[in-house]
């Protein structure tokens, strides 16, 4: 018998952990206070932005932490039996779907996946329609569906329940076109399935391409996900299905309808469908497919638009607080991750305080005791950005600028699902045409480097207190470089 364990965290995160509820009081106690407060207006700016902030850090801290201090005849049991799905004949499908993705990156996601060590049968399901991704199939003598064009429709889901109609296995895995699968993934992941109350079984997603600003930007904030956050909430049946790298349970699956029908987040919404019926969820922290990460601004904005879609969208349509059929731990743990996306509004107001104080000289809070600010605020920083160094063992300019970036993809989603407009899916990586205009994405990143420069000549041309406007134009000063190398990284990789 086997049993999977979470991840070991080092001595060094661990009391950062430990001291987070700490510094996080510590710093709340002088920000939350309205005695020290400045402009009003600007304050109850910051104070928004702060409190976003501080749940998002003390949900993630939370999870972690929980999961860390469990007993462990507490924890879920995980043991498997690796011969059960030797002894025992199971019927595997393999959907691979695809929409105008490189034809290289397809071709060798399906050799990998024929390749696969377990019997199965494989499909690629092609809603590009493309007479060369049926030559490839022919070739590789995997079985080929396109959707006819009247019943295109709810994009990814859509295509793969149209699959499941043309496939009958016990168990079907879904692998991303881009997404290239080990020849074990199929016998790691079947022995799970003994218990029959598992649903779904999902694996992490680990990018090689990481040689590119924004790809590695993108792995290495998806990195703390995966080997964290997710092995935490798998201690309470609250893991989630993430779109690729996963295998289901048919049975379980059709108990909900068959994968959920929306245009984007398809993964979290049957997952928590799943729950709601007291399926069980696996994650299996090994990987076991490799990936690509996005590498440019529109494949980054995209991808990270449709992440956010899919949380905004529980949170607004079907808030897991409210769900009577989860368990506690469930509507906790959905909502810590559904909450993570509201993290734009406190980027773009952190982004703005600075530099409004260089053009009107107000800000949110009294710069008459700043030192007294500085006291409260600097361990809190330290435990902000120090953590998510020693969860991860380096340090790279790439994820915060990547992260500080993703505002506009976030208020993007967020007005999107709150003003109910369609939603267009477009798979990470599709080849696209050269009018692609990148500065649709860009000009939010590139008014606000502008503004940034200007308000600093302004706010040094009438400069009151001198060691506040130092440390002003300092702040403004790393928040555009971080801007700027997100842009100029991204359109030289676009380029």
């Amino acid at each position: 018998m086997k049993k999977i364990k979470t991840v070991k965290i080092h001595n060094t995160a661990l009391l950062f952990i430990l001291i987070a509820p700490f510094t996080i009081a510590f710093y709340a106690s002088y920000i939350f206070n309205p005695v020290h407060r400045g402009d009003l207006w600007l304050y109850l700016l910051q104070i928004l932005a702060d409190g976003i902030a501080i749940i998002n850090l003390g949900t993630l801290w939370l999870t972690i932490l929980l999961d860390l201090i469990q007993p462990e005849y507490h924890k879920r049991d995980m043991k498997y039996d690796p011969s059960w799905a030797i002894t025992t004949p199971l019927s595997v499908d393999i959907l691979i779907p695809v929409a105008n993705e490189s034809l290289t990156i397809i071709k060798a996601t399906l050799e990998s996946a024929k390749a696969i060590n377990y019997p199965h049968q494989t499909y690629v399901l092609d809603d590009g329609g493309s007479l060369k991704v049926k030559q490839i199939a022919k070739n590789l003598k995997i079985k080929y569906l396109a959707r006819p064009r009247h019943q295109k429709s709810y994009a990814k889901s859509g295509n793969l329940n149209y699959g499941l109609k043309h496939c009958d296995g016990e168990f079907f895995a879904i692998f991303d076109a881009d997404h290239i699968p080990e020849k074990e993934f199929l016998s790691e992941l079947l022995p799970f399935f003994e218990n029959e109350k598992v649903a779904l079984v999902q694996t992490p997603q680990h990018y090689t391409n990481t040689q590119k600003f924004i790809a590695k930007g993108t792995a290495l904030a998806q990195d703390v996900f995966y080997k964290y956050i997710q092995p935490a909430k798998n201690s309470y049946n609250a893991s989630f299905c993430v779109g690729t790298n996963m295998l289901y349970r048919r049975s379980a699956v059709e108990t909900i309808g068959g994968i959920a029908l929306i245009d984007h987040s398809e993964d979290i919404w049957t997952t928590i469908l799943l729950h709601e019926k007291k399926w069980e969820s696996v994650y299996y922290n090994k990987v076991l497919a490799h990936g690509r990460a996005p590498e440019t601004i529109p494949d980054f904005f995209q991808q990270q638009n449709r992440w956010a879609m899919g949380g905004f969208s529980l949170f607004f349509k079907r808030n897991p607080l409210f769900l009577s059929q989860l368990t506690t731990d469930q509507k906790l743990q959905y909502t810590f991750s559904n909450i993570h996306y509201f993290s734009a509004f406190s980027i773009l107001i952190y982004l703005f305080l600075p530099i409004n104080y260089m053009l009107t000289g107000n800000y949110s809070m009294n710069v008459m005791d700043s030192s007294g600010w500085l006291v409260h605020f600097i361990p809190y920083f330290i435990t902000v950005y120090f953590l998510p160094l020693f969860l991860l063992g380096q340090f790279s300019l790439a994820t915060v600028s990547t992260a500080i970036a993703s505002f506009a993809p976030y208020l993007k989603a967020f007005f999107s699902v709150v003003l109910k407009n369609k939603y267009t899916w477009i798979a990470t990586g599709a080849e696209r045409k050269k009018s692609y205009l990148i500065m649709n994405y860009i000009w939010p990143h590139i008014f606000i480097i502008v503004l940034s420069l200007l308000s600093i000549i302004v706010g040094w041309y009438n400069a009151s207190d001198i060691i506040l406007t130092i440390t002003i134009t300092f702040w403004i000063l790393v928040n555009t470089y971080l801007l700027y190398i997100f842009v100029r990284n991204g359109v030289f990789a676009y380029a």
